[in-house]
């Protein structure tokens, strides 16, 4: 899971792979949270991600959008639901991270 926003109470960004949670299989969920609450989710089914594999992910936003670059020749798309451009917050849960860059 990648929350990236300017706090857990207002996130920009919550991409969440589920493998298995609920009704969702091998899907991936992406969601918004204002001021504490959650927007409506958006599911996309394009999973290239094996547990216990590495993976990347590469995002970029723009005021309007996120791109999520899953590096299997899909681009996954999300609207920037805060419309800011800067951004000071990233959490990371659920995976071991090797390393980040940040532009």
């Amino acid at each position: 899971m990648i929350n990236v926003g300017h706090s857990k109470e207002n996130i920009a960004l919550h991409f969440n792979p589920r493998f298995h949670w609920g009704a969702d299989r091998q899907t991936t969920v992406m969601n918004s949270c204002k001021d504490g609450r959650w927007q409506e989710e958006v599911k996309e089914r394009n999973f290239p991600f094996r547990q216990g594999k590495e993976f990347e992910v590469t995002i970029t936003f723009t005021d309007d959008k996120f791109y999520i670059d899953q590096h299997n020749g899909h681009v996954t798309q999300f609207p920037n639901r805060l419309g800011d451009k800067q951004y000071d917050y990233i959490f990371i849960q659920q995976a071991t991270v090797s390393g980040i860059d940040i532009k």
